[in-house]
Formats: structure tokens, sequence, C-alpha cells
């Protein structure tokens, strides 16, 4: 099961797609202090929720996007 804590956020300079879960938005902020950030091939992503953390840490190259 996919748990989220899912803000009601949308795309801007203080919120960010997740990209193993795109559609759903996390405010950058919250996503920091969680630990729902990585870094990939020069890029920052921010994910939604600590379900999609291990998703992408499995398979980053799979959720990055260019």
């Amino acid at each position: 099961r996919h748990e989220h804590e899912h803000d009601p956020v949308g795309p801007g300079v203080h919120g960010a797609e997740c990209t193993v879960l795109p559609g759903r938005y996390v405010a950058k902020a919250k996503a920091e202090a969680k630990g729902w950030v990585r870094q990939y091939a020069g890029r920052t992503y921010w994910l939604c929720c600590a379900g999609c953390v291990p998703k992408f840490d499995a398979y980053p190259a799979k959720y990055a996007v260019a």
C-alpha cells in the first residue's frame, strides 16, 4: 500500500511535481524537512511521500525527467 500525506500544493516556486507519481505535487520545504529529496544526474527531485522514496532510489533513471 502506498501511503500519502499530500498537501494541496500546485506547481510553482514552492511546489514540485513528484516524478514517481506524476500529477502529485509536494511543497518543497515539506519534502526537504522529511528527507523526500534526491539528487540524480545533477538535478534535484522532490518526492511527494515516504512511499515514493524507495521507488526512486531503486530506479532513479526510470523516474528522472529531462
